[in-house]
């Protein structure tokens, strides 16, 4: 029998994988009503979908390097579920074109993020094999809520999307919180991308503590030979 922070724990960790992909599976299955909603063409709409994600998950990542450099890993880790729920909020309540990309910007940007930092914890359960095997159902019951949903009630047109984005939002601030309530330091989150980003400030930090030296043992050489010869050295 799981006790409370045990089930808490697991409720948390199965979220991961269906917030991520249920999100995926809700803004690439939603195309066709988004798009007689925005009253344009399937093409347009989907490549201009596809292309903000692609565009604002990487600058997601790259704004994390700074972040995480400038105010720690455990504050960027742990608030960027909120950074996707204002996201997600923008697009559940669209009313134009323009409040769509900028909640799809937000949401797609802090996703990779929220990933990443998970990335670890996921593999290591999947490492496990079948005994672990359902702790990571909930990347297949995301998608599969998702794909019913649309399947069902697509002819109610958006408002299908709008309570799928709805029900992310209510998942996400539920794990918000609990993340919150745990004061997780977020040490298991991979180091690949940021260890690489700090090795480059390293290596810069080390060029540029070689020059101070040298411009330094430069100095004091060149003030030795200025040192006037002393009155026993001229005889």
């Amino acid at each position: 029998m799981l006790s409370v922070p045990a089930f808490i724990e697991k409720g948390v960790f199965m979220a991961t994988g269906y917030i991520c992909a249920g999100t995926a599976v809700a803004i690439l299955g939603g195309i066709p009503l988004w798009t007689e909603y925005l009253q344009s063409s399937f093409m347009i709409v989907s490549i201009v979908i596809i292309a903000t994600a692609l565009i604002a998950g990487a600058a997601g990542i790259l704004l994390m390097h700074y972040l995480v450099r400038r105010v720690g890993a455990q504050n960027v880790f742990e608030q960027d579920i909120l950074i996707y729920i204002i996201g997600m909020l923008f697009m559940a309540l669209t009313i134009n074109q323009a409040m769509f990309l900028v909640g799809l910007i937000i949401a797609c940007a802090a996703l990779p993020v929220f990933f990443y930092e998970n990335f670890n914890r996921q593999l290591s359960v999947a490492r496990q094999g079948m005994s672990k095997v359902l702790n990571l159902s909930g990347w297949a019951l995301g998608p599969i809520v998702v794909f019913i949903a649309l399947a069902l009630f697509s002819s109610y047109g958006l408002i299908v999307s709008r309570i799928i984005f709805a029900h992310f939002i209510v998942i996400g601030f539920w794990v918000w919180i609990q993340r919150l309530n745990t004061h997780e330091n977020y040490a298991d989150a991979p180091a690949v991308l940021l260890d690489e980003f700090s090795s480059l400030a390293r290596h810069q930090g080390r060029k540029e503590s070689a020059k101070t030296v040298e411009s330094s043992e430069g100095e004091s050489s060149q003030g030795e030979e200025n040192i006037p010869p002393s009155p026993q050295e001229k005889v």
